[in-house]
């Protein structure tokens, strides 16, 4: 009932929401995604879809979601993933888990090609046209935050340190505590090594355990 409920709010109400219930590290999860259109819309729409997921949508896409969840709780239990945040919990306490997202992004973008095998730009233009032709089938408000993050190149923008900030100032203005979480950017400069480190250390494990999950593992 409460999904119920949730899809039928309007589009600027799911917009002006969904920073407050969501995991933020969407070029990440676009990044992990199988490569058949549903397991896509499956791994970016997990960010936007709470709840049983019962029959809601096609089997495909509750497989992606699905995916997409697994692979939350195996980054929540790395431990590199808990030295990273730690790095940031005295100055931002539980707010360092959305921070983490954002930079995790951040790391991945500005070094995309080393881990993609292709700039981040051509992933981007290839990802977002298979999302543009299943316009129709996104859920919830993954259908309203995805125009605006294809438009005003949010995902580009997380490989500088001026994107990071705009995007914490974004999600700053939407919480009500209005936490200034853009004042953790000097992080990517002061504790850019160690954080990194720690990037370094999971990303691949990440990688390996999405490859694992489609092969059936």
């Amino acid at each position: 009932r409460v999904a119920e409920e949730h899809e039928r709010r309007s589009p600027l109400q799911l917009c002006n929401s969904v920073t407050l219930q969501l995991d933020m590290n969407h070029l990440a999860h676009l990044f992990l995604a199988g490569e058949d259109d549903d397991s896509l819309i499956g791994n970016i729409a997990g960010d936007f879809v709470k709840g049983p997921l019962a029959d809601r949508y096609t089997v495909e896409i509750r497989k992606g979601i699905q995916e997409h969840r697994r692979i939350d709780g195996f980054t929540d239990a790395h431990p590199s993933v808990g030295a990273f945040r730690r790095v940031l919990v005295p100055e931002h306490g539980h707010y360092a888990r959305v921070i983490a997202d954002v930079f995790f992004d951040h790391f991945l973008a500005s070094r995309f090609e080393e881990y993609a095998g292709e700039s981040l730009d051509a992933f981007l233009l290839r990802t977002f046209a298979r999302l543009d032709a299943n316009l129709h089938r996104l859920p919830g408000a993954l259908g309203v935050v995805y125009p605006l993050m294809r438009d005003q190149r949010w995902l580009q923008s997380y490989a500088t340190i001026d994107g990071i900030h705009r995007a914490l100032s974004g999600i700053s203005r939407r919480l009500s505590r209005r936490p200034q979480l853009q004042l953790a950017t000097r992080h990517l400069v002061d504790s850019r090594d160690e954080l990194e480190l720690h990037f370094r250390a999971f990303f691949p494990d990440v990688v390996a355990f999405a490859n694992a999950i489609r092969s059936g593992a």
